[in-house]
């Protein structure tokens, strides 16, 4: 399977939720979470295949680029090469962890992302996508230990993390495009 479709759908449903994105990020971040997003996923769309992930770091830089980039290359091996999805978005996880110092628990992507890995490893990406919706709806009571969102008042609590929410999408969009685990 082509990575193409998954890109391209992808940036479609970031285009349609880029104000709502933009709005968690405004309450506990600088707000341009989704134009971030739509700006690094135009230029994938436009990339070659197999090059996409890394077109979507550089056009959307800052730290949120690469940490998102860490993703959407293990969705991008798996896609065009048939990588295993579970092991790449470990690797992603791992990274991220290790690249922002945070962990479950933090107020992060990573509330969505982790959990979703571990039932990837038991289940499959509908198991996946359940457990992302729940890490990421765990953000909520939260307070930030990391990112922008330690600095706003009570660390963000009350808002959900929009980049759990991105997680989220991303393993939506990669079921959306057929993709089996």
């Amino acid at each position: 399977m082509s990575a193409e479709p998954f890109f391209t759908h992808l940036h479609e449903t970031f285009a349609d939720q880029m104000a709502h994105l933009n709005a968690l990020d405004a309450a506990v971040g600088d707000g341009d979470h989704g134009s971030t997003m739509v700006r690094g996923l135009t230029k994938a769309v436009a990339a070659e295949n197999g090059r996409r992930a890394k077109a979507f770091m550089r056009a959307s830089g800052g730290a949120s680029g690469t940490l998102f980039g860490l993703i959407l290359i293990a969705i991008e091996a798996h896609l065009e090469s048939g990588a295993d999805l579970a092991e790449g978005l470990q690797t992603a996880c791992d990274r991220i962890c290790d690249l922002g110092e945070v962990k479950v628990g933090d107020k992060s992507m990573i509330d969505a992302l982790a959990p979703a890995v571990a039932a990837l490893q038991d289940g499959d990406l509908t198991s996946a996508i359940s457990a992302a919706a729940a890490g990421r709806d765990s953000t909520k009571p939260l307070v930030a230990r990391r990112g922008r969102s330690q600095y706003v008042e009570e660390g963000g609590k009350g808002h959900i993390d929009p980049g759990s929410v991105s997680v989220v999408i991303f393993l939506e969009t990669l079921a959306d495009a057929g993709a089996t685990a």
